[in-house]
């Protein structure tokens, strides 16, 4: 065999094998990374196999992938390294110089404790935020060796698919039966591999988004059967959401419900000619649009859609965030420069939550990502948003400029998944969950750099 013909087929195979390695770990991640405790116990077991797969990434990855990763890579380094450096104990002098430790010190005082204290409020918190981290960066890593994108994203439909299918079942089984994989869950609720039903229906809602991309990829050079496999499939999981009852996930759907049609409206034409305009252009779209609208429609008029019940009624948990906002915004000016330590939100607020507010339930999230991420990490967090924020903005703007728009397909559906989970993290916390972290950092991966570059010769690392 040619030496060039022996490099295709040899870099050929390290492909596949990337690709497999991609889709065992995604799989492994969905079964074991579906809540955010940090007393689950298969999480122990996940960052374990994470870890051997970060190794194993590391050793065959190529430097052109490596490449086509460094920003995500960068937002992983810079939230581990605030966490590292909110563990770093410090003299008594300086702790107690911190806000709001005066209470602390003072205990501390009348003991006669002369102890050196880390930023953090928790460290064991903290330090279990920097090991989830490796969840992540095994996805991100394994994703970029895999190379061919619509393959390694036909890999969440397949979970979104089998989790909608768990769901369903969840919904006519014994709330207390096997089929709900995590103790502390929504029983009842079609959770489906997740151990909250705000998650599910926020990564179903997703994967819809993702089917719509995909049913009118060109890279996969897929025929008619498996166009109407994907859109069967999409058609489940916005069943599932519906039934799901997440006020959060339906409001996700319709959004992605929306983004799906204008993103029919606006695809490449096939072949040469513009057949992308008049009725054939807007045919799909409004199609899109007179089903789901008809499917809701039917849904709500046989009261079947829990979550758009419990839009209309203040239920003891929506009371509970209204009260809680004031609560947070204070939290989060008073514990400036450096925050209460990743992760230690929980232990931060017991130190200022109001009386009125004690039950039999605790608050171990601030259900405001946005928020907590400021109240947690301080500054340092703030100013990582900020350029996070900035980079966003640059790249949406560079999509914008394009001309036709749907020049970069990929691009705009990493967009709109990060628009779906950065909006869910308004009154939730989805990327505190090991598998939507994989889903989210993948998802800023291909938005900011959707090329597979299978033309550049692999240069390992």
């Amino acid at each position: 065999m040619p030496p060039s013909l022996a490099s295709l087929s040899q870099n050929g195979l390290s492909e596949r094998r990337a690709e497999i390695g991609f889709f065992a770990f995604l799989a492994m991640a969905f079964l074991m990374g579906g809540g955010s405790r940090a007393d689950i116990d298969s999480l122990g077991v996940l960052r374990f196999l994470s870890a051997c797969a970060v190794g194993y990434a590391i050793l065959t990855i190529a430097r052109d992938d490596m490449a086509r990763i460094k920003l995500p890579l960068a937002l992983l380094a810079a939230i581990a390294a605030i966490g590292i450096i909110q563990l770093v104990p410090l003299p008594p002098e300086a702790w107690t110089s911190l806000p709001e430790r005066a209470a602390i010190a003072r205990l501390d005082a009348l003991i006669g404790l002369d102890a050196r204290r880390p930023i953090t409020l928790s460290p064991s918190a903290t330090l279990n935020t920097i090991f989830s981290l490796i969840v992540p960066l095994a996805g991100l890593l394994l994703f970029a060796a895999a190379r061919n994108v619509d393959r390694a994203l036909t890999g969440f439909v397949v979970l979104g698919t089998i989790s909608a299918l768990l769901g369903i079942l969840q919904v006519f089984s014994d709330p207390r039966s096997g089929l709900y994989f995590y103790e502390i869950t929504n029983n009842g609720s079609a959770v489906g591999l997740f151990a909250n039903r705000n998650h599910q229906a926020v990564f179903l809602s997703c994967c819809v988004l993702i089917c719509s991309y995909l049913a009118t990829s060109r890279e996969l050079g897929a025929g008619r059967s498996y166009v109407w496999l994907i859109w069967s499939a999409a058609g489940l999981m916005g069943l599932c959401v519906l039934i799901n009852g997440s006020r959060a996930g339906l409001m996700a759907l319709i959004m992605v419900t929306l983004m799906s049609a204008l993103a029919l409206a606006l695809r490449k034409p096939r072949g040469d000619k513009d057949t992308g305009r008049g009725f054939a252009r807007w045919a799909m779209p409004a199609a899109l649009l007179t089903i789901a609208g008809l499917v809701l429609g039917l849904f709500a008029a046989a009261q079947r859609i829990p979550a758009l019940a419990r839009l209309l009624e203040d239920s003891a948990l929506e009371d509970l965030r209204a009260k809680l906002l004031p609560i947070l915004v204070e939290m989060a000016g008073d514990f400036q420069p450096w925050g209460t330590g990743l992760g230690a939100f929980e232990h931060a607020y017991r130190m200022r939550e109001p009386i009125e507010l004690l039950g039999p339930a605790y608050v171990n999230e601030a259900h405001n990502d946005w928020l907590q991420i400021v109240i947690e990490g301080g500054v340092p967090a703030i100013l990582i948003m900020g350029l996070s924020a900035v980079i966003v903005a640059w790249r949406a703007v560079a999509l914008l400029k394009q001309k036709p728009l749907y020049f970069e397909a990929r691009s705009w559906l990493g967009l709109g998944l990060l628009a779906v989970l950065g909006i869910a993290s308004l009154v939730d916390y989805p990327l505190r969950v090991p598998s939507m972290m994989v889903l989210g950092i993948i998802a800023l991966a291909i938005f900011l750099h959707p090329a597979l570059n299978k033309e550049r010769d692999r240069t390992p690392v």
